[in-house]
């Protein structure tokens, strides 16, 4: 097993759509010069007009579709609600199509926009690249990252060097996991239509729908774009950070950085998803053993033993990185606050809320993490 291409274990065989979004981004990573730091004030602007762009096509298209609705009820045939099941039935069809033609325009138009802004994001978040090809590995891995999150894939199932991200996902909830990512679209749809119909009762008779099915369609849109933009974001500070953490790590034997490296496993088990950062760091710490493993067995349990033992400088380096590590996965909530809650107890060590706020902001200020 190679741990010089980690962009190989991510995505070792990416299906088509995956495949021409990663060659999208990178074609507009190469049509720009890269930047030689992270903007940050250009990264808010540009994704502030993404969270715009996505939010107007929700108006349009809530409008739109609301409004067709309503002039149906309304204004297609007299006494709409005397009618039987059966002679409304064309007239459902009829919107039905116009509903399915403005939807898939509106999605087709929303993904656009999330594969041109995760790339314009992860170039102005300061995503070391060359002009040409071949992008180097860990370019190629953070392309692959931001492209399953503009097109909002599931967490890959696949082991990453050995790692199973779906461990603590077992039997009926995976596939209802399966399930519910695959009807999320028609759920979200029908959820947002069955509380505008709870909330407004009569007035939808009244020509409110299209007033308020556009607002609603928008702010899903912009809260999606953030979301996305959010990630993509992150993924572009990763390998950058990665490279400093290893050189912070480089410092000490390998028994430390193994530690680190059985941390950063279960911590892909506990996100059940491997974030590219992750994986980056994963197989760097790997790499750097003097005989690297050919697959990565987690033992939490002894690791757990282990760092309850450790002292002074080995303990803070290993409570750094995991929290360097923690942070780049994600938001400090949830299985991620768990996770490094866990760590801090067990070295008998209050979780530092200020170091990691300040952490945080250096993520999102485009800093490198502090000396």
């Amino acid at each position: 097993m190679s741990y010089q291409r980690p962009d190989d274990e991510y995505a070792p065989s990416p299906d088509v759509a995956h495949r021409w979004a990663s060659r999208y981004i990178t074609g507009y990573l190469q049509r720009h010069p890269a930047h030689s730091a992270p903007d940050a004030a250009a990264v808010q602007k540009a994704r502030r007009w993404i969270i715009v762009w996505a939010a107007l096509a929700g108006i349009v298209s809530g409008t739109l579709i609301g409004g067709a609705e309503w002039w149906m009820r309304a204004h297609a045939v007299d006494n709409w609600e005397a009618l039987g099941w059966q002679a409304q039935l064309p007239y459902w069809a009829g919107y039905m199509l116009f509903a399915g033609i403005v939807t898939v325009l509106e999605i087709g138009f929303l993904y656009w926009n999330s594969l041109r802004g995760v790339a314009q994001v992860s170039r102005l978040a300061g995503l070391p690249y060359p002009s040409a090809s071949p992008m180097p590995p860990a370019v190629q891995l953070t392309v692959h990252g931001v492209s399953r999150t503009a097109l909002e894939y599931p967490s890959a199932g696949h082991r990453i060097y050995g790692v199973d991200p779906h461990a603590y996902l077992h039997g009926w909830k995976l596939t209802c996991r399966a399930i519910l990512y695959r009807l999320k679209v028609s759920l979200s749809s029908f959820v947002l239509r069955l509380v505008m119909r709870r909330l407004l009762g009569r007035l939808t008779l009244r020509g409110m729908l299209p007033l308020l099915s556009g607002p609603l369609y928008a702010v899903w849109n912009g809260w999606i774009a953030a979301r996305i933009t959010q990630d993509a974001y992150l993924q572009a500070r990763g390998p950058a950070l990665v490279e400093q953490m290893m050189e912070a790590l480089s410092g000490h034997d390998a028994d430390i950085r193994a530690l680190v490296a059985q941390g950063v496993g279960e911590l892909i088990m506990r996100n059940q998803h491997p974030h590219p950062n992750l994986v980056l760091l994963l197989a760097r710490l790997l790499d750097s053993q003097p005989e690297p493993p050919g697959t990565l067995q987690v033992d939490w349990p002894a690791t757990l033993r282990a760092y309850a033992q450790l002292t002074g400088q080995p303990q803070q380096a290993v409570l750094a990185a995991l929290s360097q590590a923690t942070l780049l996965s994600g938001p400090l909530r949830g299985a991620r606050q768990r996770f490094l809650g866990d760590v801090f107890a067990t070295c008998q060590t209050p979780l530092p809320h200020r170091q990691l706020n300040d952490l945080q902001r250096h993520l999102n200020t485009g800093q490198d993490w502090p000396s």
